[in-house]
């Protein structure tokens, strides 16, 4: 298989409603959509979504210069089997720093046209081995109003939803947890996500006042660099530190073990680069007797909806998948000729056996939605 060329395909998807937390609000999904073809006219796709403050990453930086970097060092390159493909990514993600969102993306179009090609599925990539289909995890965010709560959460309490994340950040945090806390009862603790909302000293004044919340862990309640602040808060509170902005390179997980700053770490493929480069951060927290969860970005289509679908399912120590399915939910339209089946029962879930990612991609709704024209890049001839 030789690597012909790749497009980078900008797209817009409105959103059904909003999304918002401390650090964004959202009411569309901003993305680069990754298409390579092979020598034989097989084509693969991944998806990017940039986030400026996980990663530093921006839509027009993936466009403009990371995306077709990357593009350019996979371009003309013949990859015989499933080994040289891993080889590749593994040599290559070594080198492109924090530009996680763009390589991961690149990963995912290589590994679906690979496989579609050589005749292994994303699962293959993973170990093979699969379980049952994790079920959602929900995240109720501040676009949903502190009046409107009770009716938002009994909701999901009828629609069996026991894994509950709460976005936080605000004054009325604890009017707000409280009226969760009664429709969920004391027996469903809940994680809360400040996104960066605090220092460590309000963050432990804000933890100590939420009085009668069972509270299951903290997300990221400081800036990403602040290692001494996650440390002091896990002293301080003894409420389980989740790092999730903290933890995009494996370099970064392995900070954290040594300040011994996290007790969890948030894995989400599309914010890690991609699968391989989630799977060595599973590997560092596993090592450290860190705990697990897997999270989605906002906005996921079901190119990346089914990335996570598939590494949850293969790789064990998650509870939930955050996000999961919210391309059917979230967003107006998809990219997928056929929507994903919902997968919260095992016996209705979609085969891992697949060769490559799959799904199947529909170019027309890529260029529906595409702000602008495709950045083509062409292997040389030869």
């Amino acid at each position: 298989m030789r690597i012909e060329s790749v497009r980078l395909h900008r797209v817009q998807i409105p959103f059904v409603g909003s999304f918002g937390h401390a650090l964004s609000e959202r009411s569309r999904s901003d993305a680069v959509f990754v298409e390579i073809r092979d020598d034989a006219g097989g084509v693969g796709w991944g998806e990017v979504l940039p986030r400026p403050y996980v990663t530093g990453e921006t839509i027009d930086g993936v466009m403009g210069e990371t995306g077709p970097g990357l593009a350019r060092r996979l371009l003309g390159q013949s990859l015989r089997d499933r080994a040289e493909v891993e080889r590749w990514i593994r040599q290559t993600l070594a080198t492109v720093g924090r530009d996680l969102a763009a390589f991961g993306g690149i990963e995912l179009a290589l590994l679906d046209v690979a496989g579609r090609r050589h005749g292994f599925a994303l699962a293959d990539v993973l170990g093979g081995e699969s379980g049952p289909p994790l079920p959602a995890g929900v995240v109720i965010g501040f676009e949903v109003a502190t009046a409107d709560l009770r009716k938002h959460c009994v909701k999901l309490r009828w629609g069996g939803k026991t894994h509950v994340k709460v976005k936080v950040g605000r004054d009325d945090d604890g009017e707000r947890l409280a009226a969760i806390t009664r429709v969920f009862g004391p027996d469903v603790p809940l994680r809360l996500d400040a996104n960066a909302a605090w220092n460590a000293e309000q963050a432990v004044e804000r933890l100590d006042s939420f009085e009668g919340i069972p509270i299951a862990s903290i997300e990221q309640p400081v800036p990403a660099d602040d290692l001494v602040g996650l440390r002091t808060i896990r002293e301080r509170t003894r409420v389980a530190v989740m790092a999730d902005e903290s933890v995009c390179t494996l370099a970064d997980a392995q900070r954290l073990v040594s300040e011994r700053a996290a007790d969890v770490f948030n894995v989400r493929p599309g914010k890690q680069g991609g699968m391989l480069a989630s799977m060595a951060i599973v590997e560092c927290a596993r090592a450290a007797e860190i705990t697990l969860n897997l999270g989605t970005l906002v906005g996921e289509s079901g190119v990346l909806s089914r990335a996570a679908e598939v590494f949850g399912r293969c790789v064990p120590g998650f509870a939930c998948l955050d996000g999961k399915g919210q391309n059917r939910f979230l967003l107006e339209g998809d990219v997928l000729h056929e929507p994903i089946a919902d997968s919260s029962d095992s016996t209705a879930a979609p085969s891992l056996a697949v060769p490559g990612l799959g799904v199947d991609v529909d170019p027309h709704a890529i260029a529906a939605r595409r702000l602008s024209e495709p950045v083509v890049l062409l292997a040389d001839a030869g």
